[in-house]
Order: C-alpha cells, then structure tokens, then sequence
C-alpha cells in the first residue's frame, strides 16, 4: 500500500530525488528499489510481482543452463540441437498422454538439460568414433549423477533432477545409475529417455549415418519392454512418428 502521496512522488521526480526511465512502449516507469527506498511502500511484493519474479528467475537459470547444453552436444559428437529437439519431441509426446501442466513443464525442461552433466566428461571421449574402453564407458555413465550434482544448489530446478539422474535407466532394470525397472524409473525419465534415442537415431553425428523415421521407429519398437517403457513407445510411434512422417509438426 502507498505510504506517500502521488503528488509527493512526482515531486521527488521533479527534484532529482526519483529517476525514471522510459519503456519502449514510451511509459515513463520508475524502479521497485526507488519506491521501497523513498518508503512508498512497505517493500513487501505482491503476489503477481513474486510470480513474475519467480518466473523470470526461473527461465535464467533455464536460459543459463541451455547455452551450455548447446556447446556440449557439440562436443558430444552429435551435432548442435540435439538437446531441443529431445525437449520437442518429449513435449509432442506428454501433449498427448494427459499429463498435468506443471508435470509437463518439469519433463520439456528436463528434457532440455539431460546430458548437462557430460560438462565433467572429457570432449575427446565425448566425440571418440570407436568403442570405448571400460574406464571410458564408466566415465560417460558418471553423467546422469554430475548432472544431479550441478542442479543440486539450484531449488527452482529441483523437481527435475530425478529426471536427469534416471535418464539411462532401463525399463528391464539394467541400466544406470541405479539400477531401477519399470514404474519405479519417474515417468518423465521414460519419455526422456525415448525421445533421446530416437533424436540419436536419426541425427547424422560421428559414429553412425543418419536413419529414417521408419527405422528410428522400428528400433525403439525392438528394444521396447528391455530398454524403453513399452507404453511411451506405443504413443510414441503412433502419436509422434505418424505426425513426423506425413509433415504435421515441425522437426
């Protein structure tokens, strides 16, 4: 609530007391901090004002974050835009399983930042052509666990960090890091995790050719049930694939 009067204020702004700078619309504004100093207010931010803040800190650190998964997935041999378009086709994927919005936009964003922990791994052992050795192998598969680790001081991305650690998981229980199987593997880890291996399928990188949708589709179908969640890959290949391959959505 206004502890002065608007006159008052135009009175500092006149005086020099107040600065107010012009928004491209070509309003004349002035800062929150002015008006909590000059006591205009008790400095207590409304609700929408903590939702705004909320919001754009919240997409810094998501801004933040992507510029960095951009630069590794060149390092990783893939190519740039790996890390989107796994987000794109985890986010054509969730559209069409009912999940809620606040869940849908934990599952883009992990999809977004699920490799940032290969930031720890070595570019020469990102981008190696040839099989990799054991001590490679292992330290390729320390990344879901890295990636947990750098999220750890950042609250506003909590709630996507069992996404990024159990992204390699597999649905028959063997994959990594934990070992976990079917429904205990977060639901959003599942579809992240079909949405990168069909990207991965299809992306021309350093150590395979680029394949078609139809075999990016018939791969994952093969694996389904061992590797991949047997139910994302249904939707998947039938809600994603069919759209990607007669044009309705954009790659």
């Amino acid at each position: 609530m206004l502890g002065v009067s608007g006159q008052t204020i135009k009175n500092y702004i006149y005086r020099g007391r107040l600065r107010t700078y012009r928004t491209p619309g070509g309003h004349h504004r002035i800062s929150h901090e002015d008006l909590v100093n000059l006591g205009a207010f008790d400095g207590r931010p409304s609700r929408e004002e903590m939702l705004e803040m909320y919001n754009d800190l919240y997409h810094g650190y998501i801004s933040t974050l992507q510029s960095l998964t951009n630069a590794l997935d060149t390092r990783d041999g893939i190519g740039s835009g790996h890390s989107g378009m796994v987000a794109n086709y985890a986010a054509l994927l969730i559209r069409v399983m009912g999940i809620s919005r606040e869940e849908q936009e934990s599952i883009k964003c992990g999809a977004l930042l699920h490799d940032i922990g290969k930031v720890f791994v070595s570019e020469r052992i990102l981008s190696k052509p040839g099989k990799l050795t054991d001590q490679e192998y292992y330290l390729i598969q320390q990344h879901p666990e890295m990636g947990e680790k750098i999220l750890n001081g950042v609250d506003l991305l909590k709630g996507i960090k069992p996404l990024i650690r159990h992204h390699h998981e597999r649905f028959d229980g063997k994959g990594y890091p934990d070992g976990l199987s079917g429904e205990d593997i977060p639901l959003g880890a599942r579809i992240i995790s079909v949405a990168e291996a069909f990207d991965c399928i299809i992306r021309e990188c350093t150590f395979q050719r680029p394949r078609s949708l139809k075999e990016a589709a018939d791969e994952i179908t093969r694996h389904a049930g061992t590797q991949f969640d047997p139910e994302i890959v249904r939707i998947f290949t039938d809600e994603v694939v069919s759209k990607l391959h007669d044009g309705n959505v954009e790659q």
